[in-house]
């Protein structure tokens, strides 16, 4: 079984994020992402969506965003930034890989089980999944005949 310092489940924003701050607390990070590219939902969520805040006040560690700092990035420029910034990142990271459950072991480390049946040994884990991962819609009076929403899942 593979060990490593720290397991980062999740390539989003919080992933990469924690990933640069590992390494800069000397730890040897490994990012496991379920999906094709690390970016977690962004890809998914509607085209016309832009960040909230200002891009100079949005940018992941050390990387700023490029451009006007006073612009409100859109979704295609906030993935974009999220690969380069993954590019940059000094860090296994993995895509393709979803962790099906993690269980502590007897060493006071943790065994991750991927799906696919290979098991990690990390020492640390973060998890920065997410939340749109499996979205939870509940039961309310109304919602019977209604269509979830596209960047759902």
């Amino acid at each position: 079984m593979e060990r490593v310092d720290v397991a980062v489940i999740g390539g989003g924003q919080s992933g990469l994020a924690a990933a640069h701050a590992l390494r800069r607390e000397g730890l040897v990070p490994v990012v496991l992402e379920a999906s094709d590219r690390p970016s977690g939902s962004w890809p998914r969520y509607y085209d016309s969506l832009a960040l909230f805040s200002p891009a100079g006040y949005s940018s992941l560690p050390g990387v700023p965003f490029d451009g006007d700092p006073d612009r409100y990035p859109h979704r295609d420029e906030v993935v974009t930034y999220l690969w380069r910034y993954a590019d940059r990142l000094d860090a296994d990271t993995r895509t393709g890989t979803r962790v099906r459950e993690i269980r502590a072991a007897a060493d006071g480390a943790f065994t991750l089980m991927l799906e696919g049946g290979d098991d990690l040994s990390a020492r640390g884990v973060v998890a920065a999944s997410g939340t749109f991962g499996r979205p939870h819609s509940p039961a309310l009076p109304g919602l019977e005949g209604s269509t979830p929403s596209r960047w759902r899942g």
